[in-house]
């Protein structure tokens, strides 16, 4: 006879993790701008593959970021935040100017450098509302702890 206690026990270990922190401050206004969900638009403009595998974790069980009510989108048109990985190469800068021409007002930008300390590099453009900044490769966890920051920020405020 099979017992299912532990399969719940063992979801819930998975799924269930403390606190999740972020590793920045945010730098917000002072009125929050959106009232449901919060939607996410992932542009990749020179990032090395490790932030792409960290992103992609985020949707796995362990994380289950849709249970917060954070949604990654397609469509830059269906946005609110735009996450911005690496630090744009020459050919990544107009399609990255395009895309922020097409997020929806209100919304926000928050970009993560993986290398910060490389020479050669382009640097951002003049992004609206960048409200944080990552560096290095952070974990799903500091991702995660990011992105409910602003949900939390966003939800209390409205």
């Amino acid at each position: 006879m099979i017992r299912w206690w532990p399969v719940f026990g063992l979801k819930r270990r998975l799924t269930e993790k403390k606190e999740y922190i972020s590793p920045v401050d945010l730098r917000q206004p002072k009125t929050g701008i959106f009232n449901r969900s919060l939607f996410v638009y992932i542009i990749d403009v020179g990032s090395s593959n490790a932030l792409n595998f960290e992103i992609s974790a985020l949707e796995s069980p362990q994380y289950n970021i849709h249970r917060f009510g954070i949604f990654l989108t397609d469509s830059p048109r269906h946005a609110d935040v735009l996450l911005i990985l690496g630090r744009p190469v020459t050919k990544m800068l107009e399609p990255l100017k395009e895309t922020i021409s097409q997020l929806p007002k209100p919304f926000y930008t928050v970009t993560i450098d993986d290398h910060p300390d490389q020479p050669g590099l382009n640097e951002y453009p003049e992004l609206p509302n960048h409200i944080a900044a990552l560096t290095g490769v952070p974990s799903p966890d500091k991702i995660l702890g990011l992105l409910l920051d602003i949900a939390k920020t966003k939800r209390k405020e409205s």
